[in-house]
């Protein structure tokens, strides 16, 4: 749920990626076969994995960019693309740790959420376990210094409101409803805890899709791509005919790919459902 802090986890893309092949990726003599040189990309300063894990996907991208296939589904990302926050996360955590004695300013909230975001998490559990307090306990601790439970409780309440978040694209609605009445199975696929299904009742948007899949719920997270392949299960279709839209380079592009479905990324390749549905052949 990497959206849910408005603090920024990427460098503007001028800065992250170079233009030039990494030579350790593609060798001199299979230069000119490089799909990174064939098709324009750029590629990520010094993230050979990250690369080589999306190389498989670069020719269906490709593909699914220049010419459309029949996809039979279509994944979409809850928070940071489906969703969004309505305030920083570094503004909610200032205003309500006030009540808690916090006095960071929101400047080093956000650099002490961003460090505890970024930290590895128990290698043998996920984030978002059942309702996820554990690992949102860690975090606010973390980015506040405040352990009284009072300020993870009231934290934890208000991202449950349709205060703290929004549906993102206003039309999206609208969009999504064509890409059904098309024919096309749409499906959350979302890293959250068990408050997401309850969020998405209130803020509107639950029977917009024919599936929503919580990592909470399933017991696995992207980039793991067990996780697309159970909603692939859930909507009886295969990967090859999926595409996956979402705003995290690593859990919904690498994910996604890994899983054999095709990817999107949000904010920029597609920044709203009306260009999704363009990119599938439809007309909203």
């Amino acid at each position: 749920m990497n959206s849910r802090c408005d603090v920024s986890k990427e460098s503007d893309a001028k800065d992250d990626f170079v233009f030039e092949c990494d030579r350790t990726f593609c060798p001199p003599e299979k230069l000119e076969h490089c799909p990174l040189l064939q098709l324009g990309l750029r590629q990520p300063r010094g993230d050979e994995n990250l690369t080589h894990r999306l190389d498989n996907g670069l020719q269906s991208l490709k593909r699914t960019l220049k010419c459309p296939r029949s996809y039979k589904a279509l994944f979409v990302d809850a928070a940071g693309t489906l969703i969004e926050a309505s305030q920083s996360t570094q503004q909610v955590y200032h205003e309500i740790g006030l009540k808690y004695g916090v006095k960071l300013s929101e400047d080093e909230i956000a650099a002490k959420y961003k460090a505890a975001y970024g930290h590895p998490w128990c290698r043998f559990r996920m984030r978002y376990e059942d309702d996820g307090r554990l690992y949102w306990q860690r975090i606010v601790q973390e980015a506040t210094g405040c352990k009284d439970p009072g300020l993870l409780e009231d934290l934890y309440q208000y991202y449950t409101t349709d205060k703290a978040w929004h549906i993102g694209d206003p039309d999206a609605e609208k969009a999504l409803k064509a890409i059904r009445n098309a024919g096309i199975k749409v499906a959350v696929v979302s890293n959250f805890d068990t408050r997401l299904r309850p969020l998405m009742k209130l803020l509107g948007c639950y029977d917009w899709f024919d599936s929503i899949v919580v990592s909470a719920e399933v017991g696995v997270e992207k980039p793991n791509p067990e996780i697309f392949l159970i909603a692939c299960k859930e909507l009886g279709v295969k990967p090859e005919q999926v595409l996956h839209v979402g705003n995290d380079k690593t859990n919904d592009l690498v994910g996604a790919t890994e899983a054999g479905c095709d990817s999107l990324l949000w904010g920029v390749e597609v920044v709203n459902f009306t260009e999704v549905a363009k990119k599938l052949g439809i007309k909203v």
